[in-house]
């Protein structure tokens, strides 16, 4: 059966509080590969948030000053290849990600963070805190650590290949850039309602009012994960073989196997794209509550009428969440003590 989760609260009408303080984007070491780092600073619980593959840290930007606004001491990494960190030629297998990670949390003096990690970045997360028991606090897993691989995206590595190869482009970057636009202004803030046990629901409005038309941080964003040529055309960043090598680790990856090993409260939260086919959505579904049954400590929210990418849909109600996890987190160690 599921773990018991705490109860869900339902979101204030205010919005949240956010730190005014501009982040600093900071060069911090990794292993063997310098990384990039926006901290937010802040003296409460360390979390870290990890962005997804060919995605980059700005994607986190309508989140951590809400999460330092709620006392938190926030850092959104760049993983290596992403962003501004260097890109070397290999190293995207999770081992040597990990390591990457265990020496920017070294390098930015953060212990017990809690891990927040979207799409690929929830599954380097997860792979961090199956490996290092103790280590971690609390783990977030956004949109992403719940299906292997080679559950949906091919029975062979070739077929995952295929299927998952990211598409050449060449794009004129104000074109690019003019995909911000994508993120309009939704009909309301979400809330928070009890669905069943474990779990509760995000929903209402297809887009909240952090990632409208005009926010500079979605630009930015946009900007962030491409190079742009003499022609001012886009390129991906992130190079076509260093994706392959991290499709290649995925698809060696089992996260099943790995919940158990996983020694912290967890926070699932799931995206319910109405867009998504009926099987897809399905095997979603099961995904999680397979993870319920198998993981030591866990819960649950649904984020309702939600694409993938949560951080940029939902940067409020997302934020609203993990925060509520890590101050819980830190309640819990206060009543122990």
């Amino acid at each position: 059966m599921p773990r018991q989760a705490r109860p869900a609260l339902p979101y204030d009408v205010r919005p949240m509080r956010t730190s005014s303080s501009t982040p600093t984007d900071r060069a911090v070491p990794g292993d063997g590969v310098r990384l990039h780092a926006r901290d937010w600073g802040g003296s409460g619980r360390p979390v870290v948030l990890l962005h997804g593959l060919a995605s980059n840290a700005r994607i986190w930007d309508g989140v951590g000053p809400r999460l330092a606004g709620a006392g938190l001491r926030v850092v959104a990494l760049d993983l290596r290849g992403h962003g501004d960190s260097e890109q070397p030629a290999s190293g995207y297998d999770f081992t040597c990600v990990g390591r990457d990670l265990e020496a920017a949390l070294a390098g930015l003096g953060l212990r017990r963070p809690v891990l927040v990690g979207h799409s690929w970045g929830a599954n380097v997360a997860l792979q961090y805190a199956a490996d290092r028991p103790g280590a971690v606090a609390g783990l977030a897993l956004v949109d992403g650590g719940l299906q292997a691989v080679a559950e949906w995206a091919g029975a062979t590595r070739e077929e995952a290949r295929r299927r998952m190869a990211p598409p050449r482009f060449a794009v004129p970057l104000d074109d690019w850039l003019a995909r911000a636009d994508a993120y309009r202004d939704g009909t309301g803030a979400g809330r928070t309602a009890s669905t069943s046990a474990g779990e509760a629901s995000v929903g209402a409005g297809r887009f909240d009012d952090a990632g409208g038309p005009g926010r500079p941080w979605v630009r930015d964003f946009l900007r962030a994960g491409v190079d742009v040529d003499d022609r001012g055309v886009a390129h991906a960043r992130f190079r076509f073989d260093n994706h392959l090598q991290v499709i290649d680790a995925l698809y060696d990856q089992r996260p099943p196997a790995l919940y158990p090993l996983v020694d912290c409260p967890v926070l699932l939260c799931p995206a319910a794209d109405p867009a998504d086919d009926r099987g897809h959505a399905e095997a979603k579904r099961g995904a999680v509550e397979r993870a319920l049954e198998l993981f030591p400590s866990a819960h649950v929210t649904w984020f309702e009428d939600t694409m993938h990418d949560i951080p940029l849909q939902r940067p409020a109600e997302l934020a609203a969440e993990l925060a509520r996890f890590a101050t819980n987190l830190s309640e819990e160690v206060a009543g122990r003590g």
